[in-house]
């Protein structure tokens, strides 16, 4: 019994499949947000099904989930017409938020004699894959539903880590030596980087361990303060007095609950995927360390030097590059063991690394959860806290000793 108890089905091919080839139909789409790699699952769900099994007939969904309505904008895809696909950015397909009608889409299918579907996209898409599976399941039909989970800010649980994300920190922190470059050039230079990461701080956490020139992460898993002991100006403080400069990377979604109890938060409004959009971390922190450290560092100055702040913003940049060579081979290993696996005759399910294994992990056990920064089992975020030598804002009622599923990139589920 426990939690580690699961046991799941290695991926990979098997020795008898459930659809024959010659007469399969497979379709390919992609959802939500983009991210490094789309074009690279594309490419490689195509490239198996044609070469390892012989699947000529697939099409590609334009636009996300709506454009299952459409048919006729379908798009053939073959060897030829995705060979390339692995050296851009983005989706050959677009992409959408929302849109998703279960009925319409099972329709859809079996109007358009689809009986291999592939999905590739974020905890929504991946809720709504599964709701797809279970409605065919529920009508009786011969149609597997494979999931390519995405998302660059690394929250899916239970599996290692998502495609993608390895390059959004490379080009994160790229950023992040073009701000430390920028606080090195002036007094008391400060460069502020606002990364992706809305309820999980993983590019934050692995850009500013990587970059190493990080003096403040601050991620959506870890409360923070500005003022008195402990907290952060007080900290970038003593950094510019000593050093000159300081670099603070900061997630999307930190800072939050701060921004409200001053006041600074707007009213709840949701994307048409259902997220919360967030308040704008990155400038209202740039705005309260600029107010609360300019009068401090004038008059420690000879020359009366204030603050002088850079502030970067690469989000998109970090989304919309191509794939790095380690994001391409984990895409290719991915879309490959889902093919192997919907030829198997395996429906709503998932495939990542789990514990450095390839396997199929159903759908109902990441639905509704989130893969977090693990804060509390001797976990990559106390080496943040050892590496930029900051605050650590938790005390030991923080610490969690319970019996927790940990990932490789240094997560926990929730």
């Amino acid at each position: 019994g426990g939690i580690n108890a699961e046991a799941f089905i290695l991926a990979g091919p098997r020795a008898e499949i459930s659809f024959d080839p010659s007469t399969s139909k497979a379709a390919i789409v992609t959802c939500g947000g983009l991210c490094p790699g789309l074009n690279s699952v594309v490419r490689e769900v195509v490239m198996c099904l044609s070469r390892q099994y012989g699947v000529k007939d697939i099409v590609g969904i334009p636009k996300g989930y709506r454009g299952f309505l459409y048919p006729e904008e379908w798009k053939s895809l073959d060897e030829g017409g995705v060979q390339n696909l692995h050296n851009q950015g983005g989706s050959m397909l677009g992409s959408s938020r929302g849109g998703h009608d279960t009925g319409a889409i099972v329709d859809s299918l079996v109007n358009e004699g689809i009986n291999l579907l592939f999905v590739s996209g974020g905890d929504g898409t991946v809720r709504g894959a599964s709701k797809i599976a279970e409605e065919v399941k529920r009508r009786g039909l011969a149609i597997s539903v494979a999931c390519i989970p995405k998302t660059i800010d690394n929250d899916i649980p239970l599996i290692d880590r998502t495609f993608g994300f390895e390059t959004a920190c490379e080009a994160a922190c790229e950023a992040i030596k073009v701000a430390n470059t920028e606080a090195a050039g002036f007094p008391f230079g400060l460069g502020v980087v606002k990364v992706m990461g809305r309820n999980s701080g993983f590019i934050a956490m692995h850009s500013s361990l990587g970059s190493c020139v990080a003096d403040l992460c601050l991620v959506p898993e870890v409360d923070f303060y500005l003022d008195g002991k402990g907290g952060i100006v007080d900290h970038l403080y003593e950094r510019l007095l000593v050093n000159d400069k300081a670099v603070v990377v900061v997630a999307e979604g930190a800072g939050q609950k701060l921004m409200a109890e001053l006041g600074a938060a707007g009213e709840e409004v949701k994307d048409a995927s259902g997220n919360v959009l967030l308040d704008d971390v990155g400038p209202w922190l740039c705005k309260q360390l600029k107010q609360r450290l300019d009068e401090r560092l004038e008059e420690a100055s000879i020359h009366g030097d204030k603050l002088t702040l850079k502030y970067v913003d690469p989000s998109y940049m970090v989304r919309g590059v191509p794939p790095n060579t380690a994001d391409n081979l984990y895409c290719l290993q991915l879309a490959h063991n889902a093919v192997h696996g919907a030829m198997a005759g395996l429906s709503n399910f998932i495939v990542g690394s789990v514990n450095t294994k390839e396997c199929y992990v159903p759908i109902s056990m990441v639905a509704n959860k989130r893969n977090v920064i693990d804060t509390s089992h001797q976990s990559l975020w106390e080496m943040v806290v050892f590496s930029t030598g900051q605050p650590s804002f938790q005390t030991n009622d923080d610490k969690d000793d319970k019996d927790a599923i940990t990932t490789a990139s240094g997560g926990t589920t929730i």
